[in-house]
């Protein structure tokens, strides 16, 4: 006797894909509302203003680290030119063949101890120009510390900043959304909120 085989229930695989589509259709609707109110509180912020403001205060501490700088390295340039100067007479006062040995340690202890000094001083000139040169690991190191400066300063300023670069990465996020599906976008964050709103009405 033959076992009859049961078939599959398309209704309720149906139905599992239904729901399936449904919460992929929930989760993006609730990525589009986010991402509107996220772009409508930076729009509020009045991006070319504050870009302005920002990009000012930035400025001014980037040139106030550099005249900083310029000041330790000229300081620094003084100091070792002193000291090889300091150095030099040491070096002249080096005890003759016939001086008592004591003599010729002390002064080959002064020796030691002004070359230390030079290699300590040439030391700190060197880093002081490495930051002024080198690179960081985003920008300039002058710029990452005046960066640093500002935002202990105007941590207020810092955070409207920092919510205005988020919603702009976000809005090229929904341009690149939006052209995959066909349609225009405007690239400016004034026209978030029509562009979250046309994603919304054709998005599948």
């Amino acid at each position: 006797m033959k076992i009859p085989m049961e078939r599959p229930q398309q209704g309720a695989s149906a139905q599992t894909g239904a729901r399936g589509g449904n919460a992929e259709m929930q989760a993006e609707g609730q990525f589009y509302q986010a991402a509107g109110e996220q772009l409508e509180q930076a729009a509020m912020l009045e991006s070319a203003p504050l870009e302005s403001q920002y990009g000012a205060v930035l400025a001014a501490q980037v040139e106030a680290k550099h005249e900083q700088v310029e000041r330790i390295e000229d300081r620094l340039e003084n100091l070792i030119e002193s000291q090889a100067s300091r150095l030099q007479r040491t070096q002249l006062g080096q005890p003759g063949m016939l001086a008592l040995p004591g003599k010729r340690t002390q002064w080959q202890q002064q020796m030691q101890q002004q070359q230390k000094t030079m290699q300590r001083l040439l030391g700190r000139l060197e880093l002081v120009r490495e930051v002024r040169d080198s690179m960081g690991v985003h920008a300039p190191r002058i710029e990452e510390l005046a960066t640093r400066k500002l935002r202990a300063q105007q941590p207020e300023l810092a955070s409207d900043w920092d919510a205005l670069q988020q919603a702009q990465r976000l809005h090229q996020l929904l341009c690149q959304r939006a052209e995959q599906q066909g349609l225009e976008c405007n690239h400016s964050l004034q026209s978030a909120r029509g562009t979250r709103l046309g994603l919304s009405q054709h998005r599948p």
